[in-house]
């Protein structure tokens, strides 16, 4: 028997060097993070470079390791 879990996920893009990041969306839209890039070491605003919200379901197993991740829905 498995078991599911979830995680309101944001994509965010560094508006200088255009890397892309993965975060928790209460991290990055809720409070309104500052990040730093880890390519350009610029520093920019997590919820005004939001590019996607989505929600992910995690297939938990009976030892709660994850067995697979995919979008549930675009937020």
């Amino acid at each position: 028997m498995s078991e599911k879990a979830w995680l309101d996920t944001s994509i965010l893009q560094c508006p200088d060097c255009g890397r892309l990041y993965a975060e928790a969306s209460w991290y990055a839209v809720e409070l309104e993070s500052d990040i730093e890039c880890g390519g350009c070491h610029k520093i920019f605003n997590a919820k005004k470079q939001l590019k996607d919200r989505v929600m992910l379901e995690f297939q938990i197993n009976e030892k709660g390791r994850a067995l697979e991740v995919k979008i549930t829905e675009h937020i």
